[in-house]
């Protein structure tokens, strides 16, 4: 049988790397054409790939928890058919191509950091190689960059407290404790609160579900809460745009994608709903169930997860109040909705009873000045307050 090695394709934009998460098969079994063989982590999501032919798994060239760069071998099997260059494997000539395992390979300069880092390194103004590595044969972390910004050694490792453990930080955990530390950093948020009468929300929420339901469909209640967002920043352009500090430019983005804060066990996802408000409102309830339900599955594809201009956060869902989040680098603004309870207001000279909603509008100060933030906040609260524009 032909025998062909399997290069880690770019299974993202750009990719350089991606971590050995799960082996699926083992050495020595058969696979069949397009069998899950092996599940890899990014940055952003688990990815599984598929054999490019039926045959045999005759060597795994990297192990669980390795990073593999792209274009180096993951495997080696044994076709038994020709397996096309187009599907990432290609015939051996008897020789084995060592994979780069474990670390990626020194850059120009001779600085050992994986793309993220770099990134990371460039918004903070770092001179990468002043920074000291800590990693595997000096490879530079998140963490490194962020400690050489705050002038101070990175601590010892010290002796784990008995009967205490440690879990190694990866995949989406990693990528949203250098996300939240860069945003925290580099942006200067600000937020202003908003309590908002959610009497005629809630009707509307429980009586398209109803419909959907009769349809033998879902309405998530986020769906609204999208649909309020992207209409907002059709009237509010300034907050679906993004800052090109390398350039000194302002993006104004055509398309509003907005993403949806997915708690998930593996940590906080962002999927996006692209062209969120051009979509039908049977079509965007859609559309946030099966970005949502990929993302707590772990199955979320890539392009479900870049893109986005603007991010909601309903903590409601997890009987959350009112609090601030952190802003998206890419982005200049978050909303965030608490639980609805009933509170006592005063109308017409009376105390009453009212579902309220709490909504906090949390923008980058540097483009966003406090008058934007607060019409924007208003113009919010009058689609969520009077949601008949909502359900169009």
């Amino acid at each position: 049988m032909p025998h062909y090695e399997f290069r880690l394709p770019d299974i993202g934009e750009g990719l350089a790397e991606a971590e050995v998460a799960k082996w699926l098969v083992s050495v020595g079994d058969r696979v069949a054409e397009d069998q899950a063989v092996v599940e890899m982590m990014t940055d952003k999501a688990s990815v599984e790939l598929p054999a490019p032919g039926a045959g045999v798994v005759v060597e795994q060239r990297a192990a669980e928890g390795d990073v593999v760069k792209t274009g180096a071998v993951l495997y080696v099997i044994d076709t038994d058919a020709q397996v096309g260059v187009a599907q990432a494997a290609h015939e051996t000539s008897g020789a084995k191509s060592p994979a780069t395992v474990g670390t990626a390979p020194p850059e120009a300069g001779g600085v050992l950091a994986p793309p993220a880092v770099r990134k990371l390194a460039r918004e903070l103004g770092v001179d990468l190689g002043q920074v000291k590595g800590t990693g595997p044969g000096g490879r530079i972390s998140a963490e490194d960059v962020q400690g050489h910004v705050a002038g101070a050694a990175r601590p010892r490792a010290v002796a784990a407290e008995p009967g205490g453990n440690r879990l190694r930080l990866r995949g989406v955990q990693k990528r949203m404790a250098e996300t939240m530390t860069l945003s925290a950093r580099t942006i200067p948020h600000v937020t202003g609160f908003h309590e908002l009468d959610a009497a005629e929300f809630s009707q509307l929420v429980t009586k398209l579900r109803q419909a959907a339901q009769a349809r033998g469909k879902r309405f998530p209640f986020d769906t609204l809460l999208v649909r309020a967002a992207a209409l907002a920043l059709r009237r509010h352009p300034i907050f679906n745009a993004s800052l090109d500090e390398e350039r000194g430019e302002i993006v104004m983005h055509d398309d509003v994608n907005v993403g949806v804060a997915t708690a998930t066990g593996d940590g906080l996802i962002v999927p996006v709903v692209k062209k969120a408000d051009k979509l039908s409102l049977d079509d965007l309830a859609l559309e946030v169930e099966r970005v949502t339900a990929a993302a707590r599955a772990g199955k979320s594809a890539l392009t479900d997860l870049q893109g986005g201009t603007f991010t909601i956060s309903n903590t409601g869902a997890w009987r959350g109040g009112l609090g601030t989040s952190l802003i998206r680098p890419a982005e200049l603004a978050i909303v965030g909705f608490g639980q609805i309870e009933d509170r006592a207001v005063v109308r017409e000279g009376r105390v009453v009873a009212r579902p309220v909603m709490p909504m906090s509008v949390t923008f980058d100060h540097r483009l966003i000045d406090g008058e934007q933030g607060l019409k924007f906040g208003l113009t919010l609260r009058g689609l969520i307050e009077d949601p008949s524009q909502l359900a169009k």
